[in-house]
Parts: structure tokens; C-alpha cells; sequence
């Protein structure tokens, strides 16, 4: 099934896995995104923004694109999230945003609650996975980190994962109760969120760690 990306600034990961982007899938730059996806080598199929923090606005218009009025309510991530919702993509995933600014980290984590969290997200920081139900993550090295948070300002998360330094078993996620810096013990780590609730797992990119 055929996904939207959105591209943002700030926080860029240094590359993404391949095969990552499909060609069915709809890319949508916000604004300084556009770097983010021409560095990563991604094409765009739209741009959203203001031109306040591009380095390419002249490429840009050659481009499918929505220009809005800097002084605006919304976010240029926000335009993108609301553009893909509004084409009727029913999940996407975030390259970008994980850095820099404090209040568009926020701001980003906040449009969550309204738009639904994002499949993945990857940051030069992290790679951060949306788990519903259940999920098995293969391919780790034991001592591998790992963190656990709930996908939601509002509503808890119960998580259970037992191949960790530190197992969890039924363990309530919430805004005041993380699970932060665990360890993998095995080449597979399975997640089990209750009763279908949504919770993010976030492995630190390993070079970052050094």
C-alpha cells in the first residue's frame, strides 16, 4: 500500500534504508524538506511552505507547489500532514524534524494528536517505529539501545517486551512514565502493545552514540 512522506528540516538522518521509498509512494516536501529530500536523493512530487528556510526556492518553482503566507496558524509540517490526509492517504512517515528548534520538535509531536502518528520517523538522531499491537523487530545486536513512549499526549500505552536488560510486562507508557535507554538482549525484540495501543520504539542511529 502506497504511503505519503513527508520531508521536513531540521534533524536530517545522514540516509535512509534502502528501498524505503516506493514508487508508489507520494512524497511532499515542507519547505526546507526539500533540501532534506534533494540531499537524501528522494524526488518531490509536491512542495508546501513559505520560503522562509529553503536554499532552493528558484528550483522549487519549477516544482508542483503551495506557497502560504509566512505569518500563518499552521506549521509548514503541518501543511504537509494536512495535504497528504486530505489526498486520502491513510499513513506517512516523517523524514526530518527531530532537531535544532525545541518548539518545532513539539509542535511536530503535537499535530499527532490530530492527524495520527506517523508509520516511522527517522531524525539524524533516531529511527522511531509506530507499534500497534504487536510488532517483531528483527536483525538487532544484543546491548543494542532502545526507548519506549507512548504516541499520544492524552492517552496512555500498556507495552510488554521481555528480550531487554530491562524486561516489561505490562508496563504503563505515559507522558510522566517512559521507558528510556533499555537494552536489547537478543537478535529480536517483540512488542506487544495492549489492547491495540500506540506506542513509539525509538533506536538511536549507532554513530550518534560514539
Amino acid at each position: 500500500m502506497s504511503k505519503a512522506i513527508i520531508c521536513t528540516g531540521g534533524g536530517v538522518p545522514s540516509s535512509i534504508p534502502s528501498g524505503f521509498v516506493e514508487k508508489d509512494d507520494f512524497v511532499i516536501a515542507a519547505d526546507s524538506g526539500y533540501d532534506t529530500a534533494k540531499r537524501l536523493g528522494i524526488p518531490v512530487h509536491l512542495w508546501v511552505g513559505d520560503y522562509d528556510s529553503t536554499l532552493f526556492s528558484q528550483e522549487i518553482q519549477q516544482l508542483v507547489h503551495e506557497r502560504s503566507p509566512r505569518d500563518k496558524d499552521e506549521s509548514d509540517t503541518e501543511l504537509a500532514i494536512k495535504k497528504a490526509v486530505s489526498l486520502g492517504y491513510a499513513s506517512y512517515c516523517i523524514i526530518g524534524g527531530g532537531g535544532f528548534r525545541m518548539d518545532h520538535l513539539f509542535a511536530t509531536f503535537s499535530l499527532f494528536e490530530q492527524y495520527g502518528p506517523p508509520e516511522l520517523w527517522y531524525t539524524a538522531y533516531e529511527m522511531v517505529h509506530l507499534v500497534r499491537g504487536y510488532h517483531r523487530f528483527e536483525s538487532l545486536k544484543a546491548g543494542r539501545q532502545v526507548s519506549f513512549f507512548p504516541a499520544s499526549f492524552s492517552r496512555d500505552a500498556y507495552i510488554t517486551a521481555k528480550q531487554l536488560q530491562w524486561p516489561l510486562e505490562n508496563y504503563r507508557l505515559s507522558m510522566d512514565s517512559l521507558s528510556l535507554s533499555n537494552r536489547t538482549t537478543d537478535s529480536f525484540l517483540d512488542v506487544f502493545a495492549k489492547q491495540g495501543g500506540l506506542l513509539f520504539v525509538s533506536f538511536p542511529v549507532a554513530d550518534k552514540l560514539r
